[in-house]
C-alpha cells in the first residue's frame, strides 16, 4: 500500500467495487478539476490490471494487489487528448506522490514540452512505463521512445508478438495484450492492445 500508480489515460471508476478502495486523489486536465471520472472506460481497464483489489470475492486481481491507483485524467471521452495535458500530468502525479507512471497512450511525433516532463520525473526517482503503440509497426511512439520511459509491446496467447504491437530499437519489455479481462466502467470486458500491456509492467 506504500506504492502509488498513476494511471495517466482518460480517468478511473471510482465507483467500482474492484478499484474504488484503492484510489487515492487525483486530477483532471481536461475539464480542470479534481474529479477525474472515466467517460471512456479505456483507463478504468488499465487500472485494473495494474491493481484491482484481491481476496474480494468479485471480478479480478491486480498485478500489484496492494498498490494505489492516482487516477489522473488527460484523454477525453473519445480516448483523445495532447501531450500539452499529458506533459502536465505527468508532473502533477510526480509532484503528489507517485512513484509509478503508467501511460497506456502515446503519438508518432516528437514534443520536446512530453520529453521535459518524463525527464522531470525521472530525476524526482519515478518509474515510467508506456505502451509502444498498435499499428504493427517498426516505430515505437512517444513517450515510450524516449530513453528515460520503459517502453512495453504486446505478446499474444502464443507468447510471440502481437500483430498489432509496434516494435523497434527502443522496445524494451512485452507483456500479454490481446483478449484482456479487466475493469470497465460499471463492469468488465476484455480489450486487447499495448495499452493492456504496459499496466502488467507497471503493476509488476
Amino acid at each position: 500500500t506504500a506504492v502509488t500508480i498513476a494511471v495517466i489515460d482518460t480517468g478511473v471508476d471510482f465507483g467500482h467495487l474492484d478499484l474504488a478502495y484503492k484510489i487515492v486523489p487525483g486530477y483532471d486536465f481536461v475539464n480542470n478539476d479534481s474529479n477525474p471520472q472515466d467517460d471512456n472506460g479505456h483507463g478504468t481497464h488499465v487500472a485494473g490490471i495494474a491493481a484491482a483489489s484481491s481476496n474480494n470475492g468479485t471480478g479480478i486481481s491486480g498485478v500489484s494487489w496492494g498498490a494505489r491507483i492516482m487516477p489522473v485524467k488527460v484523454l477525453n471521452a473519445g480516448g483523445g487528448g495532447s501531450y500539452a495535458n499529458v506533459a502536465q500530468g505527468i508532473i502533477w502525479a510526480t509532484d503528489n506522490g507517485a512513484q509509478i507512471i503508467n501511460l497506456s497512450l502515446g503519438g508518432g511525433a516528437f514534443s520536446a514540452t512530453l520529453q521535459n516532463a518524463v525527464d522531470y520525473a525521472y530525476g524526482q526517482g519515478v518509474t515510467i512505463i508506456a505502451s509502444s503503440g498498435n499499428s504493427g509497426s517498426n516505430f515505437v511512439l512517444y513517450p515510450a521512445r524516449f530513453p528515460h520511459v520503459i517502453a512495453v509491446g504486446a505478446t499474444d496467447s502464443s507468447d510471440t508478438r502481437a500483430w498489432l504491437s509496434n516494435y523497434g530499437p527502443e522496445l524494451d519489455l512485452v507483456a500479454p495484450g490481446i483478449s484482456i479481462y479487466s475493469t470497465t466502467i460499471g463492469g468488465y470486458g476484455y480489450k486487447s492492445g499495448t495499452s493492456m500491456s504496459a499496466p502488467f509492467v507497471a503493476g509488476l
